[in-house]
């Protein structure tokens, strides 16, 4: 079954709001983790695997967040 890009926003947006907000975190977290093997593929190394990359992107994520977070209060 084949749908258009129209046809499946028209079926997310009748979701529940909770529902659409999961939807979007699975389609992020999936797109994240083919970034992440496609860099992988780049820098292929025995020194770094794939949960090493994403615990060094989720800290510098952090990071910045708290960065944004402290000049916003200052």
């Amino acid at each position: 079954m084949q749908f258009s890009y129209a046809q499946l926003l028209n079926l997310a947006l009748q979701l529940e709001k909770e529902d659409r907000y999961r939807l979007c975190r699975e389609l992020t977290g999936k797109e994240r983790s083919e970034s992440i093997r496609a860099l992988l593929e780049v820098f292929r190394t025995d020194e770094l695997d794939e949960n090493t990359l994403k615990a060094e992107c989720e800290a510098v994520r952090q990071e910045m967040y708290e960065e944004r977070n402290r000049i916003i209060l200052n």
